[in-house]
């Protein structure tokens, strides 16, 4: 059953698109109604599943991403044409679950070809990516293209604290008993009082 929505509940998706996280009061001051409308009006969208989330949009540079690619992957065709449908889906969502650097995955209309948007830290990630993915049996040719650069779409990016390059300091054997004496020296301060009181505190 199609999802009925009016001029009002329009109005709020195309302010939510903008920023999920703008004032729903502002809202409700543009448009002359109580914010406690556009509130019940934006649950009513989320349980009709028009709004199924919302989500936080990352730049592909600050997760260190290098390569963006695109795979056309042909899957084998089964021996029984009606499971095709079936097992092609299936299939799709086993690369899903499989490989964490797939960001999307789209399925044509003859039900035969794989479509992935996939993203990796270094080129040798995405040749590894691509051995794995010929040594399955029910793929029988994939084809490959490097994106240069994103000029729309980067709300696709997924956040994955692996991709985050971290500075860490070398550990060192006494490090537990260091951290406590410099905590014993942040809270001890000396103040001179007319040369002739030391005081600690």
């Amino acid at each position: 059953m199609k999802k009925q929505i009016d001029d009002l509940d329009i109005e709020i998706l195309k302010y939510l698109e903008d920023d999920a996280r703008k004032s729903l009061k502002k809202l409700a001051d543009q448009l002359n109604k109580k914010t406690s409308t556009i509130y019940h009006r934006l649950q009513r969208l989320k349980s009709n599943e028009v709004i199924l989330g919302y989500s936080v949009i990352f730049n592909p540079k600050f997760l260190n991403i290098k390569k963006i690619s695109f795979e056309k992957i042909v899957v084998k065709p089964l021996n029984f044409s009606s499971l095709d449908d079936m097992f092609i889906k299936s299939f799709a969502n086993f690369l899903d679950k499989e490989f964490p650097q797939v960001l999307f995955i789209a399925l044509s209309e003859d039900g035969k070809i794989i479509y992935l948007i996939s993203i990796h830290k270094k080129e040798e990630e995405h040749q590894e990516f691509i051995v794995k993915l010929k040594d399955n049996p029910y793929i029988e040719s994939i084809e490959s293209e490097f994106f240069s650069q994103i000029i729309k779409g980067q709300k696709i990016f997924n956040f994955d604290e692996k991709w985050i390059t971290k500075k860490m300091k070398p550990v060192k054997k006494n490090l537990e008993k260091e951290l406590m004496d410099e905590d014993e020296e942040e809270r001890t301060m000396e103040i001179t009082i007319d040369d002739e009181y030391d005081i600690k505190f």
